[in-house]
């Protein structure tokens, strides 16, 4: 499915997701490895596991030793399936021979997440965004950039994939991840009317922003999910 036909028809989560971001470093050598390794990991708990909502491999664009693990998970319940699955274990057994001890895990709370079924292409852009928005700001934030999203989602056709979550050990803190089709939707993206509104509702409100540069390794999901932070 390249578009979703209305946010109705998508998956909607009955219980609150679990979203990790790992920042992972790769020895010098090992990265065909590594990619094998997470390509089996990712593949395979896709297609045999219900709960594991979307696992994305992506890499750093200035360190190509640092790599980047992006899983969404129906609940906790299905995240410790996952971590019992042999396809995991296996990454872990592998994991002292390709992984440095530069290993962080980064815990979030789920605000807006939505996707379609993701098709990788050579084409395909990966975007990490932190933003710290100012404290007395951060109610005001949540309801603009969750209406951005929604409405992104809904009629950009090239928009694959979009998350925002608050770090648990700072709720101020924002970090986007987001999937498009290719760079022309990324660029068709930042000309629409809903996201220049949100620019333009939000620039007041920021404290600072940054972006990781990475690029994708090797991207899947289930697809067509849909969780509202109410």
């Amino acid at each position: 499915m390249t578009a979703l036909l209305g946010l109705t028809m998508a998956i909607t989560a009955n219980a609150t997701p679990m979203i990790n971001i790992f920042e992972l470093g790769v020895k010098k050598g090992a990265e065909v490895q590594y990619h094998a390794v997470a390509e089996h990991n990712i593949s395979t708990s896709i297609r045999n596991e219900k709960g594991t909502l979307a696992m994305y491999s992506v890499k750093s664009n200035t360190d190509p030793n640092i790599a980047y693990m992006v899983e969404i998970y129906a609940d906790q319940k299905a995240y410790e399936t996952h971590r019992t699955s042999p396809q995991y274990q296996a990454f872990l057994t592998a994991s002292p021979e390709i992984l440095t001890d530069h290993k962080k895990r980064i815990a979030l709370v789920p605000q807006f997440l939505g996707d379609k079924k993701v098709v990788q292409t050579p084409e395909i852009l990966t975007n990490y965004v932190v933003v710290e928005v100012k404290p007395e700001y951060n109610e005001q934030f949540k309801k603009i950039i969750i209406a951005e999203m929604a409405q992104s989602l809904k009629v950009e056709e090239g928009m694959i994939a979009t998350y925002a979550t608050t770090m648990q050990e700072n709720p101020n803190k924002w970090i986007f991840f987001e999937i498009y089709a290719n760079s022309a939707a990324y660029q068709h993206h930042r000309e629409t009317p809903h996201f220049k509104d949100y620019l333009k509702q939000t620039g007041e409100m920021l404290k600072e922003k940054s972006y990781v540069g990475i690029h994708p390794e090797f991207l899947a999901n289930q697809g067509n999910f849909y969780f509202n932070q109410p």
